[in-house]
């Protein structure tokens, strides 16, 4: 696949992210090479390897997973939120979609 121009600023519209001429056109070579490795990767012919027997994290290099507490809602939580429900339960945020 080839990226384009009209790709980049479709992809952009989609994501709500305005961007420039000029960075419009450094992204088309950043994004074609992206493209480029995901086919390399996908042409890579794993048939003779079963993927349950490839253990990419040794199990030692693993921390235990040990029961901690979580955050303090009120004190950590929503002391750092811009906005915040009347009850300060609930983050805020503005409206993304039409009803």
């Amino acid at each position: 696949m080839h990226v384009t121009d009209a790709l980049v600023r479709q992809v952009a519209k989609l994501a709500r992210i305005e961007l420039s001429d000029a960075e419009v056109a450094a992204m088309v070579p950043q994004l074609d090479r992206i493209l480029g490795h995901v086919e390399a990767v996908g042409s890579v012919d794993a048939g003779a390897h079963d993927p349950a027997a490839l253990d990419p994290v040794p199990s030692a290099t693993l921390r235990p997973d040990v029961e901690a507490p979580s955050l303090d809602r009120a004190k950590d939580v929503m002391r750092n939120a811009p906005e915040k429900d009347t009850m300060g339960v609930f983050f805020l945020v503005p409206k993304v979609l039409e009803d």
